[in-house]
């Protein structure tokens, strides 16, 4: 009896001690987020965060790309691969997806159906005015830009460190999908430090957007995205060309897991090119050039119809 009153007490002390810390944590990410909500420049309209807002580059030509940001990211995931792109004739789509560019709290409600509707809705949308369309997802959007291949056709698709699972670090000890699920119910908001922003360039990590507190919620929704994305029978679904970059470093969105689910992918025409000096952030990092370069050559068959119409109409370039 006395063995269970210890069992009991002990029992009771380590669940107080879990509550406590809690509490304080969630207090701790509570004012953070409030310091974020003032500090950061908006839009006085729509309350978006200035510099994360959707933007489209006019191009001379008549086809168009539509560029998918990633988790809790915006636009400036890209660099400057769009303003590459609308030089080659194309225009250029660099949405904002639901939930992001504005308050943790919007991010926390907005449901994985949500984001892959948005995407689809933004490429039919370039579709209707344009005969070719390019999609291009980094990270997360890269597992919205599958979903959205494998309910429509797609002209061209570029993944750029795609995710379909977390990496596993050493720390994690368990993955960390494990550690969302467990603690999410009592930790609603994680304070994200730059040292988590996966990109080996130090000082790119300053000029790179993201929600400083995340949801967990939210967090819960993109590893649902993750695995609802590498099911073989979405996978096998996706037919157009695909480009996947990705590089061995990449300390985010898993290596192992991306090549799984190129495999698996119904394209005939699909290539894989992997990176070593980078992290995740390719567009940023060490090896930014040369994946811009591969982005742009295989787009080649989109651009070039854009850059032979500006060639007939200069015109048109000038105006």
């Amino acid at each position: 009896m006395r063995r269970v009153r210890r069992l009991l007490y002990h029992g009771f002390l380590f669940i107080l001690i879990l509550c406590t810390t809690g509490c304080a944590y969630n207090l701790y990410a509570n004012r953070r987020m409030n310091q974020e909500v003032v500090r950061l420049p908006r839009n006085p309209d729509s309350v978006v965060i200035r510099g994360t807002e959707a933007v489209t580059l006019p191009g001379q030509g008549p086809n168009a790309a539509l560029l998918v940001h990633g988790f809790v990211g915006s636009r400036i995931d890209y660099n400057d691969l769009g303003e590459i792109l609308q030089a080659r004739g194309l225009t250029v789509r660099l949405m904002r997806l639901p939930g992001h560019g504005t308050f943790p709290v919007d991010h926390a409600t907005t449901t994985r159906e949500e984001l892959i509707r948005s995407v689809q809705e933004e490429y039919l949308a370039l579709k209707h005015s344009h005969p070719q369309v390019a999609l291009v997802g980094f990270s997360m959007g890269g597992a919205l830009s599958i979903q959205t291949a494998a309910s429509m056709p797609v002209d061209r698709m570029v993944l750029i460190a795609p995710y379909f699972g977390v990496t596993h670090r050493w720390y994690y000890i368990l993955p960390a999908e494990f550690w969302n699920g467990m603690l999410s119910w009592m930790i609603p908001y994680v304070v994200k430090s730059n040292a988590f922003t996966c990109v080996n360039i130090e000082e790119a990590k300053e000029k790179l957007f993201s929600y400083k507190v995340i949801s967990t919620r939210g967090a819960g929704e993109l590893i649902r995205l993750g695995k609802e994305t590498r099911d073989p029978e979405i996978l096998s679904r996706v037919s157009c060309p695909v480009l996947v970059l990705h590089s061995h470093g990449d300390q985010a969105a898993s290596p192992s897991r991306s090549e799984e689910a190129f495999e698996m992918l119904g394209s005939k025409d699909k290539r894989f090119v992997w990176y070593e000096r980078s992290n995740h952030h390719i567009l940023w990092d060490y090896d930014r050039e040369a994946a811009k370069q591969e982005i742009v050559d295989f787009l080649r068959p989109v651009w070039d119809q854009s850059s032979d119409a500006s060639e007939r109409n200069p015109e048109s370039s000038n105006g």
